[in-house]
């Protein structure tokens, strides 16, 4: 009797120990405490002075709740090397689900030529709706981005048509001069021989 007791004893303090994990496991916050990741790039391969350039944010929501009052905020273009075209570099969203991910992209044209530095936007959010803490985090970073002259563009890009026209303006004598040589040639020696049987007959 004093084993069977003790054997109860020791499932009732097991169970009482699961019951104790779960419900602390359900009121963690943490189980339920969305994640966010941000990615930012440059769309561009190659970027251009006075030429459109896209940047893509994508933010996805790792964890298991839900991220309210999320704001993005792309503080990196200075106005006097950006002018911008489309987009915003502050946005806002009210509700970004689990397991899911939104998108917002930025088009500016550089307005010099050199080496800039894109570095990282700034996301904030909470976890139930602007009740606690806002959460800060950021997304990646580009990192060093060239921008090339106009000047290049032109090179790259552009109809090359007067310069092909120059090109052919130099070869083609080069390829109609020994064809020229060679059919008078051959007109003489087709000529000469025929006046040759001619004679003969």
């Amino acid at each position: 009797i004093l084993l069977l007791n003790r054997e109860m004893m020791r499932l009732n303090a097991a169970a009482v120990v699961c019951a104790l994990l779960a419900v602390a496991w359900c009121e963690d916050p943490s189980a339920t405490r969305p994640k966010l990741l941000a990615d930012k790039q440059v769309v561009n391969t190659a970027v251009f002075q006075n030429k459109q350039l896209t940047v893509k944010y994508t933010i996805f929501n790792v964890g298991l709740g839900s991220a309210f009052d999320v704001e993005l905020v792309d503080n990196g273009f200075v106005m006097s090397d950006f002018s911008k075209v489309s987009g915003m570099t502050k946005v806002k969203y009210d509700r970004i689900a689990p397991n899911t991910n939104v998108t917002h992209s930025v088009v500016v044209t550089p307005l010099r030529s050199g080496v800039y530095n894109f570095s990282a936007a700034q996301i904030t959010y909470s976890q139930q709706g602007g009740k606690n803490a806002p959460q800060i985090g950021y997304t990646t970073a580009p990192g060093e981005v060239r921008v090339f002259p106009i000047a290049e563009y032109d090179r790259y890009f552009t109809s090359h048509a007067v310069d092909w026209l120059c090109f052919a303006g130099m070869i083609v004598p080069s390829i109609l001069l020994p064809g020229a040589v060679w059919w008078i040639s051959y007109r003489k020696y087709c000529i000469s021989a025929a006046v040759d049987k001619t004679k003969r007959n």
